[in-house]
């Protein structure tokens, strides 16, 4: 043997002598477990509406399939049209897998997060799945429904949410702009419960719910009238369930009046963001072993008989939306032309809908 084989032969001697030193268990990432612990599931809305009961359809699978079995508790962080919990779960979260977070789909509208206010970038989480639970359905009081399509009566008062209005509430922006509607804005509100209490007591003319929010006292013909619906699959297909078959989609209504291509391009937007979406996720650089846990939980949910059912009786027409698929959709989002939001918020504006513009405060000379 020559004097540089014996060197390479006692040098892979030493690598061997050192690896058996290493104990096997260090040679592979330990395996998940949530064994003793508790998750948290964040809602950044307030109980009662379409996020938290997703949330709470969510907690009690992902309880049964994480690895642990781990306790698994929802709580609500409402402020800010989801804002508060957002910037929370962005910046404070450790990425351990014990805080998850189930928002809705206006939380992945760059109009919601490209503001100063903001401290979250939905680009950057680590997704899980989420759910299309349908589109959104335009109610309107019986005793208001002749004056909306009458200027010389008094405007139908439009309930909308603090800020910006969901997407289905949006169908009355373009109704004012494209159909003529006689409508007036009228803004504040906190959420689903308490739109709902404006509008059984006369408060408001007419609002906006999610498909799943329908109550069977909406269901009311002798006061209430459902007049539009936004469909889902992007506002291309009308939903069936019972209080929305056989109703309109807006879409239809109003499209083929929108000539301006900026404007086009405003209503496409419209319908990206129609589908009611509810979506969960991890904070940013979580490992990925964890994400792998949660997807794995995510895909056995889905497959649940129990969860199956107990989805079909939220909402008939839930549909499944992968990782991926969400990951693309949140891209496509971030990706659309800035004139498409602009020309939505002119819109609101001029029709007396008054949104706070979100300033940074001027620093003190």
């Amino acid at each position: 043997m020559t004097p540089s084989s014996r060197a390479l032969s006692s040098f892979a001697a030493v690598l061997l002598a050192a690896a058996a030193l290493v104990p096997a268990a260090s040679m592979a990432a330990d395996p998940v477990s949530f064994k003793g612990r508790s998750v948290t599931v964040i809602v950044g809305s307030t109980p009662g509406g379409s996020t938290d009961a997703s949330a709470r359809l969510l907690g009690p699978f992902f309880a049964k399939y994480l690895p642990g079995k781990p306790d698994v508790i929802v709580t609500n962080r409402p402020g800010a049209k989801g804002l508060k919990a957002q910037n929370y779960f962005a910046q404070q979260v450790k990425p351990d897998g014990r805080t998850v977070l189930v928002a809705s789909g206006s939380q992945i509208d760059p109009v919601n997060y490209r503001v100063p206010q903001s401290k979250y970038d939905p680009t950057t989480y680590t997704l899980i799945g989420g759910l299309d639970i349908g589109g959104t359905f335009l109610i309107v009081r019986a005793d208001q429904l002749a004056a909306l399509t009458d200027k010389s009566k008094p405007p139908v008062a439009m309930g909308s949410v603090t800020g910006l209005p969901r997407s289905g509430m949006t169908m009355t922006g373009w109704g004012i702009e494209y159909l003529g509607w006689n409508a007036k804005w009228i803004s504040g509100y906190r959420g689903t419960p308490s739109l709902m209490l404006a509008l059984e007591r006369g408060e408001i003319g007419m609002t906006s719910f999610a498909n799943q929010e329908m109550r069977p006292q909406l269901l009311d013909t002798k006061k209430y009238r459902v007049t539009y619906q936004s469909g889902i699959h992007g506002a291309t297909t009308p939903a069936t369930m019972e209080g929305i078959a056989g109703v309109p989609l807006f879409a239809s209504a109003v499209e083929s009046k929108i000539t301006d291509p900026i404007a086009k391009k405003a209503f496409e937007y419209w319908r990206a963001m129609s589908s009611v979406l509810k979506w969960a996720a991890l904070p940013p650089k979580t490992p990925g072993p964890i994400a792998e846990a949660y997807r794995a939980a995510f895909a056995k949910t889905i497959d649940d008989p129990d969860f199956k059912a107990r989805s079909k009786k939220m909402n008939e027409e839930v549909s499944i939306i992968t990782a991926a698929d969400l990951g693309m959709k949140i891209k496509a989002l971030a990706e659309l032309p800035p004139e498409a939001f602009k020309f939505t918020h002119e819109m609101l504006t001029r029709q007396g809908l008054k949104i706070v513009p979100n300033k940074k405060k001027k620093s003190k000379k």
